[in-house]
């Protein structure tokens, strides 16, 4: 059965779809310009709510050119404050 398939940021952990069928989480993928890592496919126990037995769940992950450029730009900015307030020579200290 394709359905189950999470599709999953490499980098970051976040899950950007959850249950989808596998053709569904492709075209997710392509679309967003994403580069598949790896994928894992592992059962799960059901609990009692759910039905019981088990389930299996494919999980996708995925390198997003989007979410790389981000935490790029969010290191660059880090970089940029520090050189600011001068961390490294005991600058941006409150001091009596």
């Amino acid at each position: 059965m394709d359905l189950n398939v999470d599709v999953i940021d490499n980098e970051t952990g976040e899950i950007y779809r959850e249950g989808v069928l596998l053709a569904a989480a492709h075209l997710y993928i392509a679309k967003e310009m994403g580069k598949i890592v790896r994928e894992d496919i592992h059962t799960v126990e059901l609990d009692g709510i759910d039905g019981g037995g088990e389930m299996e769940v494919h999980d996708i992950y995925v390198d997003f050119p989007e979410t790389k450029r981000k935490s790029e730009l969010s290191a660059e900015a880090i970089i940029r404050a520090r050189e600011f307030w001068q961390y490294e020579s005991g600058g941006g200290q409150v001091r009596k």
